[in-house]
């Protein structure tokens, strides 16, 4: 017990930051699923379930309290090591404040275009306006906060690992869509519905993994540890896609609850084994490829 103390002691001494206790991490781990329900929940844009979806005052007001705690913890020493995660959280907020603002306007966008919204063209397009909304903001205001692309794990990591597995079950997915679903179609239906589907699919990929996980999990696991940064980024994953009862019927939601968590949890240990995002953006998309022939299958 004199050893132990004895070394927690020197290793305050010597600058290392002690490892935060269970009751702590449990405590952050709470701050930050209201944090991220505030957002996903009840800050999104892609659902109306509350007043506040959707809503420009909600998300700018929210966003703004996001940068001033950030700022407020960066200020003083004994807080700075939690600013980052408070900067994560105003870089995800001021992603709904842009939605909310511009994402109406992907019908102007698409006339100028000469594409029908309602299209498989059309619900293609609007996902790469998404990603683009989602994408580029995320990029600028962490690129502005002195951190690099690295610290949203937007680089190669272990592409042996991550590509392959990634690769293999998008595969795996794409063709069990075409077995249960493929006969649904004509053959230029079913090109067209697999080609913009795939599009569709990789964009909502790579948006989603992007803005829930690649922005935080870097930043988690030195609060709350690898378990509870990957445990988090997939409850708050599956919270936002409990929203889908707006489309959905409500006796599968929570079955899409459960689907959408455990998606999750393997997107997210994946990008922490490989250090990139690039797998798990291959393994939603596969996901998602799924879910867009089936939907498209069943009208």
């Amino acid at each position: 017990m004199a050893n132990s103390t004895r070394s927690n002691v020197d290793a305050k001494q010597g600058g290392i930051a002690a490892r935060p206790g269970l009751a702590h991490r449990a405590g952050l781990f709470l701050a930050f699923l209201l944090c991220a329900l505030a957002i996903w929940l009840f800050g999104s844009s892609y659902y109306i379930a509350f007043p506040t979806n959707g809503s420009v005052a909600y998300a700018a007001g929210l966003t703004a309290v996001f940068l001033l705690a950030a700022l407020l913890l960066k200020r003083y020493a004994r807080t700075a090591r939690t600013w980052p995660i408070a900067y994560a959280f105003f870089v995800a907020s001021a992603v709904n404040l842009i939605s909310a603002l511009f994402g109406g306007s992907y019908g102007t966008v698409a006339h100028s275009l000469g594409v029908s919204p309602g299209s498989n063209q059309g619900q293609a397009l609007q996902k790469v306006y998404e990603a683009l909304l989602v994408g580029v903001p995320i990029v600028v205001l962490v690129r502005l906060s002195g951190a690099d692309l690295g610290s949203l794990l937007l680089k190669r990591g272990d592409l042996r690992w991550g590509l392959g597995i990634g690769a293999l079950v998008l595969f795996n997915l794409v063709t069990s869509a075409f077995i249960f679903y493929g006969t649904g179609y004509s053959p230029a239906q079913l090109g067209s519905a697999a080609g913009w589907g795939l599009v569709f699919a990789l964009c909502n990929g790579f948006l989603e993994e992007l803005w829930l996980r690649g922005l935080f999990l870097k930043r988690l696991v030195p609060l709350i540890g690898v378990a509870g940064a990957v445990l988090l980024t997939s409850v708050w994953f599956a919270a936002l896609h409990s929203l889908a009862v707006a489309y959905m019927p409500a006796a599968v939601v929570p079955i899409f609850v459960v689907n959408t968590l455990t998606l999750g949890l393997a997107c997210g240990i994946l990008m922490v084994k490989t250090d990139s995002i690039w797998g798990a953006v291959l393994i939603h998309a596969g996901a998602d490829f799924f879910l867009f022939l089936a939907m498209l299958a069943s009208h």
